[in-house]
């Protein structure tokens, strides 16, 4: 017969072991959720972040845009301020000309009136004098025709030089013109200008209002990973304590055709934050809906949406090893289901944080991220 103590205790230990395990499945799922909410809220901040980033860039190529319209701005208006001061140069070359034709027309006025003064002034006494003083009459009309040859030659120099004047100002009322249009151009180069920097300054100061905006999202992002760190260090401590039935090891490649490795385990600036990150694992970039393989034997002790993880399978292979398979597209692997290395737990993605499809490895010792590629030649 049983010894009845030994039949007391043994049925005591599968009780509080069956209250025990449930109690230790419940919180592990609470803190789960918990770690869900976090990683949702990194995935909103995410969104915007990458909102903003698009903003960023777009008012980055404006700025390119607008600087090289400054550019060609500033030589239009270099060539305008070149054409004004050549035209506004030869206006005045043409104005001091025009003086002096209107001096020379003046003294030439001045010196044909006195001697039409002197000619005339004095009548037939004149003529008289000038026929008395002839040797003969040949020499009287020889002098005669001389002060009449003078006085036309007096003319047609008078003549000349307002047909001269005439020109020279029509000359500066033409160089006027284009140097009032030069002007005009000079000034809409000008107006051009400042409407170019008017609009730099507004996309700098927008540009200055998105980086502002960004920095607040990383200062919250900041946050939420403490947070999340946080919750990660109890859910280590939950899952160090869960007792899987299946003790394996970690040497199938989990990509059978995809070896290349994008971004390895270590430190990174990462794509999304721009700043220096640990990279947990290592990223094998492959197409969407590749098949995913278990690296060992274990027991899946998470399956489902991990916040920034997207969709995620964790692989416990005992021994305080496990295995990680997030940003799947499509879960294969239900929570508790042992698997054997190579056994299909999903097919890749790029569900949660993530840039692009592709599977990242990772794996944890007693919740300690390490190289994934270490465990493999």
């Amino acid at each position: 017969m049983r010894n009845p103590w030994l039949i007391a205790l043994s049925i005591t230990i599968i009780l509080v072991s069956s209250m025990v395990v449930p109690a230790r499945a419940n919180e592990l799922n609470d803190f789960m959720s918990k770690q869900t909410e976090i990683e949702k809220a990194q995935d909103n901040a995410k969104s915007q972040i990458k909102d903003l980033q698009f903003t960023e860039e777009q008012k980055k190529r404006n700025l390119k845009e607008l600087a090289s319209q400054i550019s060609v701005a500033k030589i239009a208006m270099s060539q305008k301020d070149t054409a004004y001061l050549e035209a506004k140069t030869s206006v005045e070359a043409a104005e001091k000309e025009l003086l002096a034709k209107q001096k020379d027309l003046e003294n030439r006025q001045e010196a044909l009136r006195k001697r039409v003064r002197g000619i005339y002034e004095e009548g037939n006494f004149s003529y008289l004098d000038m026929l008395f003083q002839a040797e003969n009459l040949s020499e009287f009309i020889t002098k005669f025709e001389y002060f009449e040859m003078l006085i036309q030659n007096d003319q047609k120099l008078l003549e000349s030089i307002k047909a001269e004047k005439e020109k020279v100002l029509q000359k500066t009322e033409e160089l006027k013109e284009k140097r009032d249009i030069a002007e005009k151009t000079r000034q809409e180069a000008i107006a051009a200008k400042g409407v170019l920097e008017s609009k730099k300054q507004e996309e700098q100061n927008s540009l200055a209002e998105v980086t502002q905006a960004q920095n607040e999202l990383f200062t919250q992002i900041n946050k939420l990973e403490n947070d999340s760190k946080a919750l990660e260090q109890k859910i280590r401590q939950l899952q160090a304590g869960s007792t899987g039935g299946v003790v394996g090891s970690i040497s199938y490649w989990p990509l059978s055709d995809y070896h290349t490795i994008s971004s390895p385990y270590g430190w990174r600036i990462h794509p999304i934050t721009k700043t220096k990150r640990l990279h947990t694992g290592a990223d094998i970039p492959a197409p969407s809906g590749t098949p995913i393989y278990s690296v060992g034997a274990g027991t899946v002790i998470y399956s489902g949406w991990y916040g920034a993880y997207g969709n995620t399978v964790i692989v416990d292979h005992g021994q305080g090893i496990s295995s990680m398979y997030p940003h799947q597209s499509k879960i294969t692997a239900p929570n508790g289901q042992n698997v054997k290395a190579g056994d299909l737990v999903g097919y890749v993605g790029s569900t949660g944080w993530s840039t692009g499809p592709h599977l990242h490895l990772e794996v944890r010792v007693n919740g300690n991220p390490t190289d994934p590629l270490a465990y493999f030649p």
